[in-house]
């Protein structure tokens, strides 16, 4: 329930060795790599050099983009499984040294020369077949000429030309040439915006025509092929037809290739190892006979680490120190946060935030139990808590999810239970009155009201508390009494001045009360003095502390959501159900089954995403505020890519 211990390792080496040594940490997954240089003093530095020879690093990654090219073409022309059969089937887990042997036993390489030469020849196809169907435009505009316009260049007495004007010319341009002494004119085609003609005239005249050409800007046919156009048509149809016979066989075959899917997807995985590998290389400090290298992990792992040395590398050949982490190099370390099955869902709430710094709290076990009730009580309903733990439950049994997606499904099937038990607290069930009720959201709004404000206030002192006691560890005394203990201290004067005025009206706690707010009220402003040089400035600034409480009421105004969201939620329930009770009963069991079904599936899902969202708002705004600062990073280790599988953890058993 804390942030995992971590040591700083260095692992030394023979050269020989190298590749054999990285394997086995990038088969932990569990150590970050760091270059040493930027942890130790410069003489030590002055024996190795991170300088290495030329590596394997460019072949691998051409390696990869191969696989990654291959995979993306099959996938593009073959049918993908659904969404459910994928869930179903889930990841398959292989050890490295699996899916190594795999790889190497199979016959990726002749799968990606394979398919590189279909999807070559598929460029190639698409390219003519584009130019063949401009091609076919071409001769499906002229196909009605039933000559050879370059035919035309032979006439002796004669000038043949074929050419294309505007169709808003069409007139004037035809009564022109016809004008023209022995003139022949011939409409070829006659389109919206184009028409075309075929100009017979004597050769001894061809200088009247050009002017009339030139009027109205003619455009001559360019007609690059040997046979008339409806006979070039016939030829390039039945092109097109094979290319396109061609393509379909080509794309039957690519079909048959849909069992080496996985082949690529292991190729992948494996050539990204061996680039990581490498990379992991330039982290490296070489000498001439020995590496070293050096990185992160946690303590409790370095069993695991060892076994795998001793498995790849050999006892006698390596030698691994776990030295305590330099308190100057702790704003550099990674963290890993360790709590337990029941909070560890909650940690993906904190890396949404911020991860705490090596030094620092982890706020997931301190937020958790206020992010549990705040969600079921903005949620409150037994039917719809009810259908969340179910869906939770049978898709977590059922579905293999992702680990990822995995720890998102276990959060809500934990926070089905507060929606269940909050439903029992309203007495509501799917916006219907339960026999019996706790609290009404009817009738006890204001009751409802103040309770959520009493969590507010509950949460906040604490978080005041935990900020006092973090910064007294760190050392920060003034600053831990001036922003933590004091104000928590004020807080709970003021709760229990106003319980006082409502339930007991009792003297001497009432004394008790204002001693404990003024007390603080003037210890902030003494401590504020005592720890600035400036007295004055000092006596300025604490007076501003004091007005910082204005912050507090705000922030205890914003837990007021806690009943908006669950009163807001019931209504809209109890709304829905009223529109379903208009209906006569036939349609009652009928439309108006649906209808139920189709709301609240409506006012579930906005109920959910408001709860989820306002929750998280209070634990980063009112809660996290008060003590978190955050600013850490979690643990990079060297590891494998896991995007296809998933890597068999051999070390815990």
């Amino acid at each position: 329930m804390a942030i995992a211990k971590m040591k700083q390792m260095t692992l030394l080496g023979e050269q020989e060795n190298k590749d054999s040594l990285l394997r086995a940490v990038q088969e932990l997954q569990k150590l970050e790599l760091v270059e040493l240089s930027t942890l130790e003093e410069s003489e030590f530095l002055d024996y190795y050099s991170t300088n290495t020879k030329p590596q394997k690093r460019v072949e691998y990654e051409e390696k990869l983009k191969e696989s990654q090219a291959a995979l993306s073409f099959l996938n593009q022309h073959i049918s993908q499984p659904g969404m459910i059969e994928k869930l179903k089937k889930g990841r398959e887990e292989y050890t490295l040294e699996e899916l190594e042997k795999h790889v190497l036993h199979s016959d990726l390489d002749q799968v990606i020369v394979e398919l590189g030469d279909i999807e070559k020849r598929l460029v190639e196809l698409d390219q003519s077949k584009k130019n063949l169907g401009e091609k076919e435009d071409f001769l499906r505009k002229w196909q009605n000429m039933d000559f050879n316009p370059n035919d035309l260049k032979s006439f002796q007495l004669m000038s043949g030309t074929v050419g294309s004007i505007a169709s808003n010319n069409v007139e004037s341009f035809e009564e022109n040439v016809e004008s023209i002494e022995n003139s022949y004119l011939e409409k070829i085609f006659h389109y919206k915006d184009e028409a075309s003609y075929l100009i017979l005239i004597p050769s001894k005249l061809n200088s009247q025509l050009d002017e009339v050409f030139d009027q109205f800007q003619l455009s001559k046919l360019v007609y690059p092929y040997n046979l008339k156009p409806n006979d070039e048509l016939k030829i390039t149809l039945r092109e097109i037809e094979d290319l396109q016979k061609e393509e379909n066989k080509l794309k039957n075959t690519i079909k048959t290739f849909k069992e080496k899917t996985r082949e690529l997807q292991l190729g992948e995985e494996y050539y990204y190892n061996l680039v990581e590998r490498e990379i992991g290389k330039d982290l490296l400090l070489n000498g001439s006979d020995l590496f070293i290298l050096t990185g992160w992990l946690e303590e409790e792992k370095i069993p695991d680490l060892t076994s795998l040395l001793d498995e790849h590398v050999g006892k006698e050949n390596y030698v691994v120190i776990a030295d305590e982490i330099k308190y100057k190099n702790y704003s550099k370390v990674p963290v890993v946060l360790k709590n337990h099955k029941l909070v560890k869902p909650f940690e993906s709430i904190t890396e949404m935030y911020s991860m705490p710094k090596y030094d620092d709290v982890d706020p997931t076990p301190l937020m958790m139990p206020f992010y549990f009730v705040f969600f079921g009580m903005m949620s409150a309903d037994l039917g719809y808590g009810i259908l969340l733990w179910v869906a939770t439950l049978v898709g977590s049994k059922v579905f293999k999810f992702d680990k990822g997606m995995k720890n998102f499904i276990q959060l809500f099937h934990y926070l089905s239970y507060s929606v269940i038990a909050w439903g029992f607290i309203y007495g509501s069930f799917f916006g219907y009155d339960l026999p019996f009720q706790l609290l009404s959201i009817t009738n006890d709004v204001i009751t409802i009201l103040i309770l959520s404000v009493v969590f507010g206030f509950i949460q906040l002192v604490y978080g005041l508390l935990l900020n006092g006691g973090i910064k007294w560890r760190k050392q920060q005394r003034s600053s831990s009494y001036i922003d933590g203990t004091a104000w928590a201290l004020i807080l709970l004067g003021i709760g229990l001045l106003v319980i006082n005025m409502v339930l007991w009206n009792n003297d001497l706690v009432q004394t008790i009360s204002l001693v404990v707010i003024i007390a603080n009220v003037v210890g902030i402003i003494l401590v504020t003095m005592l720890a600035s040089d400036n007295k004055a400035l000092g006596f300025g600034l604490g007076l501003y502390n004091i007005y910082g409480a204005t912050n507090y009421v705000g922030d205890l105004v914003s837990y007021t959501r806690l009943m908006a969201l669950g009163v807001s939620g019931g209504s809209i329930a109890v709304a829905f159900n009223s529109i379903v009770d208009i209906f006569p009963p036939v349609m009652k069991f009928t439309i108006g089954a649906l209808l139920f079904i189709v709301l609240h599936a409506l006012n579930i899902f906005l109920t959910y995403l408001s709860a989820y969202i306002h929750t998280i708002r209070l634990q980063y705004v009112e809660f996290f505020g008060k003590f978190y600062e955050g600013g850490g990073r979690s643990l990079n280790p060297f590891k494998t890519f896991e995007k296809h599988i998933y890597l068999k953890n051999r070390t815990n058993k």
